[in-house]
């Protein structure tokens, strides 16, 4: 039988938001694999992001696609790569940034509505410009780890496309990003025989403030091809092509360690977050007539605080590292500190992201007002607005989970090592925290070798 009440209106929204609760968004639903990577068993990692991705083994893709869809497979690729199967990580690199490119470009206006209603979490995930520039270089990555020289050129190729979409950006931690790609494209032409090509990459890298062994790298490849870049000169200039062993294999070593930053649901007290939303910033802020009918709400109590997608820090121990082939220390450093990264880009936002979560409330605190009007109308009932207009507002409130969505599994950092050595057997040690990790290579004259490590954190 059909209600006929006067508050079936107002029952009806609180059936539709109570059936939206009970999901603790993106944040709940990557904790495994997190953590598991966390703690340094990426197995365990990927057995819980196949589940999240409903599917039985890393060799299978989702038979339907969802909302969540690219991103749990870019978790899935960065967990393939700490296992070293860079075949599969590839493909599920491609596949994300296939559709996180379609994403970018949805106008997805039911999303939109549905963010200001329920959730920003309702809408489909835009990767920020580091992740997107993330998705390249570490897909380039894997490409050189299976010694597949054309593969990473694409995928340089790819990452030149990113920046563009960069361009105009001076932000020191944006360009910071960009310093390891460029560097690990100019590797990758450098081995593919272009080393025009390559100095001019690592020009791109030096404009962006450099890497570890970029120096060496330019003059090593001015010696042995006579390529170079203007913007180089500095460091090729009286490079002698005698200085260089023509049969020496060089070897590249990429470490990745620790985790970056992910976001969580955390509250607000409604003072703060109002000047959050409404100081100057990039990206939405609340209007003036916003700002008076969230501080009336408050006035009300209505009001209290707000549920945003904060940022959080995994804090994991720290320390050096050193690499070493065949006992001997190569030269080392900094590639990328991605948490700087991911941090810089959050700020950018915050103050958006604050201000869509006080809209929703406000929307709520509005749905809770009319509800209890609406049932005090048909019933006569002053108490009975106020049961309804509560219960709608707070099963709205309880169905409301902010937009916890990021590419989880991404390091804290990533360092590079590089070396000219002798070809034949050669075993490559990286010690952090007081452990080693080895690789053995057998490298030919003239050749060369990319290993990555980052199955620990």
């Amino acid at each position: 039988m059909p209600l006929r009440t006067p508050l079936a209106p107002a029952l009806l929204l609180l059936w539709v938001a109570a059936a939206l609760t009970g999901c603790g968004g993106y944040a709940d639903t990557s904790q495994a694999f997190r953590a598991s990577l966390t703690h340094g068993a990426p197995e365990e990692a990927l057995l819980a992001v196949n589940e999240a991705l409903g599917v039985p083994s890393a060799e299978m893709l989702p038979a339907e696609k969802q909302t969540e869809t690219p991103l749990l497979l870019l978790e899935r690729a960065t967990i393939l790569q700490a296992l070293q199967q860079y075949k599969l990580s590839a493909r599920d690199f491609q596949l994300a940034d296939k559709d996180l490119i379609v994403l970018d470009l949805t106008s997805d206006t039911a999303g939109e509505i549905a963010k200001y209603m329920f959730s920003d979490d309702a809408t489909v995930y835009k990767a920020p410009p580091h992740e997107k520039l993330l998705i390249n270089t570490l897909n380039l990555l894997n490409y050189l780890a299976m010694g597949d020289a054309q593969g990473a050129k694409v995928e340089a190729r790819r990452i030149v496309i990113s920046q563009k979409y960069l361009e105009g950006v001076t932000d020191e931690k944006r360009l910071s990003t960009m310093a390891l790609a460029s560097y690990l494209a100019g590797f990758a032409f450098e081995v593919a025989g272009e080393p025009e090509a390559a100095m001019r990459h690592y020009g791109d890298a030096k404009d962006a403030g450099g890497v570890a062994t970029l120096e060496r790298a330019v003059k090593t490849l001015a010696a042995r091809s006579g390529a170079s870049d203007p913007r180089l000169k500095v460091w090729t200039e009286g490079v002698s092509a005698d200085s260089v062993d023509r049969d020496a294999a060089d070897v590249l070593v990429v470490v990745q360690t620790g985790m970056a930053p992910f976001k969580q649901s955390k509250r607000l007290p409604i003072g703060a977050a109002l000047v959050a939303a409404s100081d100057p910033g990039p990206g939405a802020r609340l209007s003036r007539q916003e700002q008076r009918r969230a501080q009336a709400f408050a006035a009300k109590g209505v009001l209290k605080w707000i549920n945003y997608p904060a940022l959080r820090r995994a804090r994991l121990p720290e320390g050096p590292i050193s690499v070493a082939v065949d006992g001997q220390a190569v030269e080392s450093g900094n590639g990328l500190f991605v948490s700087q990264a991911v941090l810089a880009e959050f700020q950018r936002h915050e103050g958006s992201l604050i201000a869509g979560a006080i809209t929703r409330m406000i929307t709520r605190a509005v749905a809770g007002e009319l509800s209890g009007a609406a049932a005090n109308k048909g019933s006569n009932n002053g108490l009975a607005g106020l049961l309804v207009g509560l219960a709608v507002e707070g099963a709205m409130a309880a169905a409301d989970t902010p937009d916890t969505r990021s590419w989880v599994t991404l390091p804290e950092r990533i360092q590079v090592a590089r070396a000219r050595v002798a070809p034949g057997q050669r075993t490559i040690t990286v010690r952090h925290l007081g452990r080693d990790h080895t690789a053995t290579l057998d490298l030919q004259p003239g050749g060369w070798a990319v290993v990555n490590f980052s199955g620990w954190r």
